[in-house]
């Protein structure tokens, strides 16, 4: 727009934030409002200095809220609710507290230094982990946690203590899990599925392999637990390809031998590989695990069965199971 080759555009609004919450739990403002001797607030108000920061929570026994505006932090000890300034001024700390946003739109920049007990974030460590690559979550953190991380990320590069003005580079949604009906899974409607229960007749690598060969990543896709016994019937088929089913302890399947690949076997072999290999990186699980489904059916029935191909598929296959 500045240059004279097009004109601005409002995407989106940001409106007024409510960021303040009447409850214990939740990071306190460093806000100290003036009181007059009555004890009433004068409507002035003074940053805490910053040799006390942070502003840690006080103990307390009873810390409920009571269902009406006055937050809980309003009852606190008295040697923590007020002070009295240099100059003799009577002073209140704030006592509402900030909500989850206060921590949660920047937890991914203390992941990279959560033991630093001096700064948020090392700055070398800053320059090596950020941005960001890849970030994975449901559509709706497009509108909220994205927007206020964004945010919370320009101010902290504008003040100069971030030297990347984006925080993610790459965003992908994942579709939802619906129940068997085709509908949003809830309780009312009868239609979760507990993954506790599907783990104990299936194990969890075939709830995993099955979530991702469901369908595209970004796709909202029905439950179907004949799905689940489907994959649970592959992995029997790739245990049994590579192990002696019948032994009382884990064994090579006599099939198993170190032989030379054939022309054809060492085509399927590395077709298997890159095809895999760029499936995980377009982040198409599906495709990916039925490429595996094909390798399997392939060399199921190979007799003697090349040592050298089934050692790459399991280590293909590691990942996913």
């Amino acid at each position: 727009a500045a240059s004279g080759l097009g004109r601005e555009a409002v995407n989106y609004k940001l409106r007024d934030w409510l960021f303040s919450r009447q409850r214990y739990w939740g990071e306190p403002f460093p806000i100290w409002h003036e009181v007059d001797a009555e004890g009433k607030q004068t409507g002035l108000m003074r940053t805490v200095d910053a040799d006390q920061l942070p502003v840690t929570l006080p103990d307390m026994d009873d810390f409920k809220p009571k269902g009406t505006p006055d937050p809980p932090l309003n009852h606190a000890p008295e040697n923590w609710l007020y002070m009295t300034a240099a100059d003799g001024t009577r002073l209140k700390r704030e006592t509402n507290s900030m909500p989850q946003w206060a921590g949660s739109c920047w937890y991914y920049l203390r992941f990279c230094d959560n033991k630093n007990g001096e700064f948020f974030i090392d700055p070398e460590l800053e320059k090596y982990w950020l941005p960001v690559d890849l970030y994975i979550g449901g559509v709706e953190h497009a509108v909220l946690h994205l927007l206020y991380s964004r945010f919370w990320h320009k101010v902290l590069f504008d003040r100069g203590h971030l030297t990347t003005p984006e925080p993610f580079h790459k965003l992908v949604n994942q579709g939802m899990i619906l129940g068997e009906n085709n509908e949003k899974m809830s309780k009312s409607r009868g239609n979760v599925v507990n993954p506790d229960d599907v783990v104990r007749e299936f194990g969890a690598d075939a709830l995993r392999l099955y979530e991702m060969f469901m369908g595209p990543l970004d796709q909202v896709k029905p439950w179907n637990t004949k799905g689940v016994e489907g994959v649970y019937r592959f992995l029997g088929r790739v245990w049994r390809m590579v192990a002696d089913d019948a032994a009382d302890d884990i064994q090579l399947n006599a099939a198993v031998q170190d032989v030379p690949l054939t022309a054809e076997q060492e085509r399927v072999l590395h077709k298997t590989i890159k095809g895999v290999t760029l499936d995980i990186e377009k982040l198409s699980f599906n495709t990916a695990i039925s490429k595996m489904m094909e390798f399997t059916n392939f060399f199921t029935n190979v007799e003697p069965r090349p040592r050298a191909v089934l050692e790459p598929f399991v280590l293909l296959l590691a990942p996913f199971a």
